[in-house]
């Protein structure tokens, strides 16, 4: 009976954010919000180091490495301009979109809520032509766009607060009766209150990614739709987008997640186009905000880590 009460508290203490596509997102409350870009970050940063290096480019691949640094960041700025025209909100949250190519040996993206959009070294060797290699970029700004970095950390941040409330870290009834305590007792207390806080810890840990991990796919097909919004608004043709993305070979069985997720990106955004226009993305893109980004710096790309 007690986990519902704390899970169900938790919930109204966050509230609800609408997503603009299909759902509702958990939104943390207002003193929290400004953490979520510095978790976001954390997260971001763990993903990347937990990630397996790319072996070290020597000469035609390192000259191949350079040009496709270069074809990111002229994707970027181009997806870049377009988003900041079409969310004009976007500017009170960052001041621009940064681009990284990290050197990270398989295929995948990452991105934080602050605007920070990284593409492993891997992705080059699938050989993308530009429209594949702007939808990759643009699904993982959608996620930024639509806020699901904040729905994650606001999870984060419940399941931690329900892993304290139900793993208790005084034992209060052995505070309150202080006369009966001795030095092994408090010893003994000392070493429970450790144990209990790692449990706690551990369980909230874990328990957050599981949470997360349930929200990923719906997640993931909300990014598609605003991609395919931001491809068309920046010039590209979705059936063209849709035609690369399905040239893209099938993931090997014990390949990575990201690559499995993406082919089966590419399946959906095929099935999209197949049929009538929605949300006008093949022919007219929405109505945009008519804001002005030539004062804003241009995206950058590097490789720092």
């Amino acid at each position: 009976m007690r986990l519902p009460r704390v899970l169900l508290g938790a919930l109204l203490i966050a509230g609800c954010a609408g997503s603009p596509e299909v759902r509702r997102q958990l939104q943390a409350p207002p003193g929290l919000q400004g953490f979520s870009a510095v978790y976001s970050e954390f997260d971001l940063q763990l993903q990347l180091v937990t990630a397996e290096n790319a072996p070290v480019c020597q000469e035609s691949e390192c000259v191949a490495d350079r040009a496709f640094d270069q074809r990111v960041l002229a994707i970027g700025r181009r997806l870049a301009d377009a988003a900041f025209r079409q969310h004009a909100d976007l500017h009170l949250r960052f001041p621009r979109f940064e681009f990284v190519v990290a050197d990270k040996r398989d295929p995948g993206a990452a991105s934080s809520s602050a605007g920070t959009v990284v593409l492993y070294r891997g992705v080059r060797v699938l050989d993308l032509d530009d429209g594949a290699l702007a939808f990759i970029l643009a699904r993982e700004m959608s996620h930024i766009i639509d806020g699901h970095h904040d729905e994650n950390v606001t999870t984060s941040i419940l399941v931690g607060v329900a892993a304290q409330i139900l793993f208790p870290v005084l034992n209060l009834p052995a505070l309150i009766s202080g006369s009966a305590a001795t030095t092994a007792a408090a010893t003994s207390a000392a070493t429970a209150t450790v144990t209990t806080t790692a449990v706690a810890s551990a369980a909230s840990f874990a328990g957050s990614r599981a949470l997360r991990a349930s929200f990923r796919p719906q997640q993931v097909i909300e990014a598609e739709l605003i991609a395919m919004d931001l491809l068309a608004a920046a010039g590209w043709d979705g059936r063209e987008v849709a035609e690369h993305l399905q040239s893209i070979p099938p993931p090997l069985p014990d390949g990575p997640g990201w690559t499995v997720e993406l082919h089966e990106s590419a399946r959906r955004i095929a099935s999209l186009m197949q049929g009538p226009p929605m949300f006008d993305l093949i022919k007219t893109p929405r109505q945009i905000v008519p804001i002005s980004v030539a004062d804003l710096p241009p995206p950058l790309i590097s490789v720092p880590y």
